[in-house]
């Protein structure tokens, strides 16, 4: 999700299929929510940084927000995009070397309770949530536009069994 600009929604990657509409955001959400509802049951401390689908907040103010909660780990979940329907798999991106063995430890699990393409981890240094200083990963779930993927993650039991596997590795 790209929200650039304070004040601006930006629902993130969309895709239409058959007259409904699936945003980034929305979908994001529900994992995030999951996430922490998992974490919480772990007894693990939580910081949100949106807790609804239309918050305003830029995605780059995101990770100086959870750093300035306390935070020692940022997660950032994301659906990815691309206009060839054939895209999917999952990959996790990291910033920092540091967090090279997380990221992998992250993609091993996710790849084996999704059974989605393998697409590796990926360094990178140019987006804003990898820049906390602490751990930090950005998960893309799948790709939106891919009707396996998209299916894969519009199940609530994959849904648990995706935040169960991220709570059991982070």
């Amino acid at each position: 999700m790209s929200n650039r600009q304070k004040n601006i929604y930006d629902s993130g990657a969309t895709h239409t299929e058959q007259s409904l509409k699936y945003e980034e955001a929305t979908i994001a959400l529900r994992y995030g929510m999951t996430l922490k509802d998992v974490l919480r049951m772990k007894k693990i401390d939580v910081f949100m940084t949106r807790d609804d689908a239309t918050d305003h907040t830029p995605v780059g103010l995101r990770a100086d927000m959870a750093q300035k909660a306390g935070c020692d780990t940022f997660v950032s979940l994301h659906l990815n995009d691309l206009d060839d329907d054939s895209a999917n798999g999952i990959e996790v991106l990291y910033g920092d070397d540091a967090d090279k063995a997380l990221a992998q430890k992250l993609q091993d699990a996710l790849v084996k309770t999704t059974k989605l393409r393998d697409r590796k981890i990926k360094k990178r240094t140019d987006l804003a949530v990898l820049k906390f200083k602490g751990r930090a990963v950005l998960i893309e779930l799948g790709f939106i536009a891919n009707d396996k993927d998209r299916e894969t993650l519009l199940n609530a039991q994959m849904r648990d069994a995706i935040c169960q596997t991220i709570a059991a590795n982070i």
